[in-house]
């Protein structure tokens, strides 16, 4: 039995939705750690019994800033504008999906939403036509069924 190559396990045609999600998850948590360990870890300090400082956090001119003193010493500052915010945030997850979506069969995920058996198949096929009628909905036949009746 041969082993998958790595390339086949990650290929972006077998992904499905759950798998968007959770490479999006997996951005937004690295996107987290390693933009804001130092502030994880100097807040982390700063909750321990001994220690002594603030942290503020605030918003101006549409500019989310924040600092951690810890003894009378700046342990970590930081700011970031709304729009570069948004685009870190949203940007990339966009992108994910735009090559997922493109990279992607039309009918990767159509089997999930498909007939369950061939009984509701046959169902959606339509009725069977009664053999030997045959419709027509031009005037002359309308005109013909009435001169008949």
């Amino acid at each position: 039995m041969m082993k998958p190559r790595s390339s086949m396990i990650f290929s972006l045609r077998r992904w499905r939705p759950r798998h968007l999600l959770l490479a999006w998850s997996a951005y937004w948590l690295a996107l987290i750690l390693v933009t804001l360990w130092p502030a994880i870890a100097a807040g982390w300090r700063l909750s321990n019994e001994n220690s002594h400082g603030s942290a503020t956090a605030g918003v101006g001119d549409g500019i989310l800033s924040a600092r951690i003193i810890e003894s009378g010493q700046i342990v970590w500052t930081g700011s970031i504008s709304f729009s570069t915010l948004a685009l870190l945030l949203a940007l990339p997850p966009l992108a994910i999906w735009l090559v997922w979506f493109l990279s992607s069969s039309r009918t990767n995920n159509a089997g999930e939403m498909g007939p369950t058996n061939r009984t509701k198949q046959r169902e959606l096929v339509g009725s069977d036509r009664t053999p030997g009628v045959t419709e027509s909905f031009s005037q002359t036949s309308i005109r013909q069924g009435r001169e008949e009746s």
